[in-house]
């Protein structure tokens, strides 16, 4: 018996791109898991590691919302689970140290556009759901989410 080891840890982000991919962005070009803000000074990238093995990750940076009043806003992007790691409490492990993380940098909001099948995992953690449901191109629907910090 094996025993495995897990660690939610900062990444590089070319260590997750392979896992957007997978699971955010099938049947596109590998290209499109790239986000404008991915290599700037004050973004980070979050993992959940097992045995090594990326299973869930989420990239965090500062961004302006028009939708809440904030002094200090991140945005979540990137959030996904290896599908056969779902369900078992990895993504809420990296988000639990992601908001103490975002603490650190004085974020008060942390928002983000979550695709449907979401919603039930961002409630969860004290997400709210500001406005109506939404389209992203070629992705589908989205709602915007916000949690206080």
């Amino acid at each position: 018996m094996s025993i495995l080891e897990k660690q939610i840890i900062s990444i590089d982000v070319e260590k997750i791109r392979p896992l957007r991919h997978s699971e955010l962005r099938q049947g596109q070009p590998f290209s499109t898991t790239s986000y404008l803000l991915d290599n700037d000074k004050n973004t980070f990238h979050m993992a959940c590691m097992l045995n090594d093995q990326v299973v869930t990750c989420a990239t965090f940076y500062p961004e302006e919302t028009e939708k809440i009043t904030s002094d200090n806003p991140y945005r979540l992007r990137g959030m996904a689970t290896d599908a056969n790691f779902r369900r078992k409490g990895f993504g809420r492990e990296l988000m639990e140290a992601s908001f103490q993380k975002l603490k650190l940098f004085k974020a008060d909001i942390l928002w983000c556009n979550a695709r449907l099948v979401a919603i039930s995992f961002y409630k969860s953690l004290g997400f709210k759901i500001i406005g109506e449901i939404f389209d992203i191109k070629d992705i589908g629907p989205h709602y915007y989410m916000y949690k206080k910090i």
